[in-house]
């Protein structure tokens, strides 16, 4: 199986910009504005975005519902690919990601409650399974979409405003 480690000549706003459309579509339809896509070699393989609502489900996060559809794909070839998402990872996600085998995240924003960077950082076996971890790909985007679809409760704690 061969590792994707140096994902520096990848357009990570060209990616960023289709996970970008997901979490419109999650904000549109009445989940929290986060969408997630799957790239392999250059191409993209799947899109998701959050479903909490729809699903009723507080386990159905963009990251999350992205791995379990393609779950056979990524046990073949997980770490040739990288994850794009408009925010970053929770605990669990980010669990579910390095499980999946995904050892490259492209985050739009980060989520200053969570603090998912200092989790990792904190437990060597993550930090050996994340080769890149990469924020702020079109921040000022993905900010856009909690101001424009979350309540403020979720707009203070994402984009840490007091």
């Amino acid at each position: 199986m061969n590792e994707l480690r140096d994902i520096s000549d990848y357009n990570h706003e060209y990616f960023m910009k289709f996970a970008i459309k997901e979490a419109r579509i999650a904000g549109e339809r009445g989940d929290k504005p986060i969408g997630a896509v799957l790239v392999h070699n250059g191409d993209i393989i799947a899109k998701s975005s959050n479903k909490w609502n729809t699903q009723n489900s507080k386990v159905h996060h963009a990251e999350n519902c992205l791995v379990m559809e393609n779950a056979q794909y990524l046990r073949k070839y997980g770490k040739e690919c990288i994850i794009y998402t408009t925010a970053e990872p929770c605990l669990m996600c980010i669990g579910t990601i390095v499980m999946a085998d995904i050892r490259n995240v492209v985050i739009g924003t980060e989520d200053p409650h969570m603090h998912t960077y200092d989790f990792i950082e904190s437990h060597e076996w993550l930090r050996g399974n994340i080769y890149n971890y990469i924020t702020g790909i079109m921040l000022d985007d993905c900010e856009q979409l909690i101001l424009d679809y979350c309540d403020k409760k979720v707009i203070d704690r994402l984009l840490n405003r007091r």
